[in-house]
């Protein structure tokens, strides 16, 4: 393995970063845990790296080692959570990175509005049936294409449609009710 491989790796990854730190957020408890993950992802992806074929795009295939790694150290470690489960636990700072944008708001009210609408999604993000809630986020907020979620979870790619049109349209209601309850209490005097 030589230096010229080592480096065009690095800097083929390099701009994927955040991203494959953010899915590995979604998948554990805390930050440090998504660290050691993405470490031994990209150790793992480094050293089968001759593997990827370019079927798919590259984080699709990367994203799939970040889910087998966290599967293999979940199995390994006797841990019986389930993967929604620690999804929705890193859910929060991916939700709440897409009302910021990484943009400084101007202003305290503006940032509490924006606080509390995260807090929201989030709700309805952990009202949506378990067998939606992955895929919604892997589509929305990764921006994955459907072959690559389906590669992802070993799903038919017609189930990862399906799932994703209706947990869409769940998740829109559902943070619509949020919206209208708070709304409601607003006016009648309950509410902040």
């Amino acid at each position: 393995m030589s230096g010229n491989e080592r480096a065009e790796f690095e800097a083929e990854v390099e701009t994927l970063m955040p991203r494959l730190h953010r899915f590995c957020l979604t998948l554990c408890r805390d930050r440090a845990e998504a660290e050691d993950l993405l470490q031994d992802s990209l150790v793992r992806a480094y050293l089968h790296r001759d593997s990827y074929q370019g079927h798919g795009s590259f984080l699709g295939w990367l994203c799939g080692i970040v889910r087998n790694q966290f599967i293999e150290g979940r199995r390994s470690a006797a841990r019986r959570r389930s993967l929604l489960d620690s999804v929705l636990e890193g859910a929060s700072s991916v939700l709440g990175s897409l009302f910021t944008g990484g943009v400084e708001q101007p202003d305290p009210e503006s940032r509490a509005c924006q606080s509390e609408q995260s807090a929201m999604l989030l709700r309805a993000l952990h009202a949506l049936p378990e067998k939606y809630r992955l895929v919604v986020l892997l589509c929305d907020v990764e921006e994955l294409g459907y072959e690559e979620v389906a590669s992802i979870l070993g799903m038919p790619v017609g189930t990862v449609k399906s799932r994703h049109s209706r947990g869409r349209a769940q998740l829109g209601t559902a943070f619509q009710a949020e919206l209208d309850q708070q709304e409601c209490a607003v006016r009648t005097g309950g509410g902040s």
